[in-house]
């Protein structure tokens, strides 16, 4: 075959087609990952609330939260919430498919992963303690609660958002005899009780919110407004945000120490119940930061609270939930804004606020 002379262009232009050839594996082996991509994973091994997997065909290695028995090798459709230096957390595809806040997209990626996992969470639960399971501040002395009807209460709620409160706002509601606590992580909502009578059902947290911020524009509405640690608010809002584990991981295990030695550097929250007693035990970054035993409304440092109720009785119940590390990263931002839910609810019906 004779010499064929190429100018730099052509050299250029060969280069490139070369390059674009050699394009499409290379995407296929190293996807570029959003929140809400729909991708494949391989299982691994069972985790704490699911399982360690790969995805496929890049083998970028992942965490699956799952509920069901899956199979070592077996490959399952899930949705890519977010990155974690090199693990992907994910979420089942079936549980979320697109929804309509995703689909018509947030103004981060950020944004876009909170959602894609809320939504893909949807947790219902019935709070045997209601409000009461919230501690209230650690520091001695009470917390005096304001009246709504002295307070710009629009304005409360975006002094909450923009001072970036780490806490609990309690409200009281007479007149439509409600209850509800708040759970704020830096001015962003993580966790909702809201009860209201004759109700008996709670509602999950997104219109627990709602419900809650609707009531506090009531005037005769009390609300306690005060700091929690972040431990406390991260543990609790495992709750609400977070990913159960299944009894059968821990059914044998009957004492604190036993019950977070596989969550190894996880946050979570633990609850465990007997004879009409409940106490929380919150664990941060794999560290117990103490318990709050509900009934005497007593937080001890110590945490020993926890294991005198699990021996109370042999049908003593315990729950843990975990709150996946990528929450606290800056690939999400965690939490409900409450300034956006107001806007929500004034576009969903005429609201006077």
């Amino acid at each position: 075959m004779p010499f064929q002379y190429r100018t730099g262009n052509q050299n250029k232009i060969q280069r490139q087609k070369e390059s674009e050839e050699k394009a499409p594996a290379m995407d296929e082996e190293n996807p570029i990952l959003r929140a809400g991509s729909s991708v494949k994973c391989r299982v691994c091994q069972s985790e704490p609330g699911g399982y360690s997997v790969r995805l496929v065909p890049s083998g970028i290695a992942g965490y699956l939260p799952c509920q069901e028995e899956l199979n070592e090798g077996q490959v399952v459709p899930a949705t890519f919430v977010c990155m974690n230096k090199e693990q992907a957390l994910m979420t089942f595809a079936f549980r979320i498919g697109t929804t309509e806040r995703v689909q018509m997209g947030l103004p981060s990626e950020p944004e876009t992963a909170f959602a894609v996992w809320a939504d893909s969470h949807p947790r219902t639960f019935k709070l045997r303690r209601a409000i009461d399971i919230v501690m209230p501040p650690i520091a001695s002395g009470s917390v005096s609660p304001l009246r709504s009807g002295d307070y710009d209460i629009a304005k409360l709620i975006t002094d909450l958002e923009e001072g970036q409160l780490t806490g609990c706002v309690k409200m009281i509601c007479d007149e439509r005899l409600s209850r509800g606590a708040l759970i704020l992580y830096r001015g962003r909502a993580v966790g909702c009780i809201y009860g209201k009578k004759p109700m008996v059902e709670p509602y999950p947290i997104e219109s627990a919110i709602q419900m809650l911020l609707l009531d506090s524009f009531l005037p005769e509405t009390k609300l306690t407004v005060y700091d929690l640690p972040d431990e406390v608010v991260l543990s609790m809002s495992a709750m609400f945000l977070g990913v159960p584990v299944l009894e059968k991981d821990f059914a044998e295990k009957k004492e604190l120490q036993a019950l977070i030695g596989p969550l190894k550097k996880e946050t979570a929250i633990l609850t465990v119940t007997a004879d009409n007693e409940m106490c929380l035990a919150f664990l941060h970054e794999g560290e117990v930061f103490g318990s709050f035993h509900v009934d005497d409304q007593r937080f001890s440092d110590r945490a020993e609270g926890f294991d005198d109720v699990i021996d109370k009785t042999p049908e003593s119940k315990v729950e843990i939930s975990i709150l996946p590390a990528e929450m606290t990263t800056e690939k999400v931002l965690f939490g409900y804004g409450l300034s956006t839910t107001l806007e929500i609810m004034k576009g969903q019906a005429p609201i006077e606020m």
